[in-house]
């Protein structure tokens, strides 16, 4: 078969177009940093790529709702101490003003303040977060408590996701730490009902307030330590999907990210090969000039 100029140029043509094809994918990868720029690249790759987009897209939003439940509960948290201090000076009081020897216009004096304590307390447990009434349970729109004590809240306590399925309370129930919802003591009824006692110099009413307090302390620690547990589960649960954030972030990267040597060594190659294939195709027309030359 006799080889023509024709051939030898179609030949090149195509060798030339394969090793500039080679060199501008080459350059392509050591500019952008990327080996796997489109699906057909690599779809299996690609395939994967969409997966661990997707995983690092839910870790991050689960993260951020646990953070978003945390930054509620430690404003529970606060609030509930707030609370426990309140309750404290109150029980002084009711404890100095239950004996004897003081008078009616020293117990007066005393309910003034322990009105002053019960407003105190209603102003904590109306704490909003981002608009979000914190002891509302899900009724979360409008002030939980009244001035005199009445609860407008549900029983219902809010969840949140801390894994893909896994949910968390992320409140606590303020009508069982406050009212006694389900067979305990109503503080907010037994401080309005000191404040009366005191009014009406009633010492017995007075030293009879020390056990509902006492109880109503004690349903106020519960409270906080069941939000102190709620907010070490949440926090675990930021550092978790951050990590299985960033980790599917990492196995997307690997797929996707061109290794800096090699790209340039890959580049350097196709480079070479381009200008192999143009000489080789430069020379093999010299070489038939010549020949028909002769």
């Amino acid at each position: 078969m006799r080889v023509t100029d024709r051939m030898i140029y179609d030949r090149g043509a195509i060798d030339a177009a394969a090793a500039r094809s080679r060199a501008e994918d080459a350059v392509s990868v050591a500019s952008t940093g990327l080996r796997l720029r489109h699906p057909g690249d690599a779809p299996a790759d690609a395939g994967l790529v969409v997966l661990n987009d997707g995983q690092a897209a839910r870790a991050s939003a689960i993260g951020a709702a646990a953070a978003a439940a945390g930054d509620e509960l430690t404003a529970v948290d606060s609030a509930l101490g707030d609370v426990s201090n309140q309750l404290a000076r109150a029980r002084e009081i009711a404890m100095q003003l239950g004996s004897a020897g003081y008078s009616a216009q020293q117990r007066a004096d005393a309910a003034t303040e322990v009105q002053g304590l019960l407003a105190s307390i209603v102003a904590s447990l109306n704490t909003q977060v981002s608009g979000r009434y914190v002891f509302g349970g899900t009724l979360d729109g409008t002030p939980p408590f009244g001035a005199n004590g009445s609860y407008a809240g549900d029983a219902s306590v809010r969840q949140v996701e801390i894994a893909p399925g896994v949910m968390q309370a992320a409140s606590v129930r303020a009508d069982v730490a406050f009212k006694g919802a389900g067979g305990g003591t109503d503080v907010l009824a037994a401080l309005g009902q000191l404040v009366t006692d005191l009014a009406t110099n009633s010492q017995a009413g007075v030293a009879g307030a020390l056990t509902a307090l006492d109880a109503g302390t004690t349903q106020v620690a519960a409270a906080r330590q069941q939000a102190g547990t709620s907010m070490s589960v949440l926090d675990t649960a930021v550092n978790v999907n951050r990590t299985a954030r960033d980790e599917a972030v990492t196995r997307s990267s690997r797929l996707t990210d061109a290794d800096p040597i090699d790209a340039n060594t890959q580049l350097a190659l196709a480079q070479r090969a381009l200008e192999a294939s143009l000489t080789a195709t430069a020379q093999s027309f010299k070489l038939t000039l010549l020949d028909f030359l002769k």
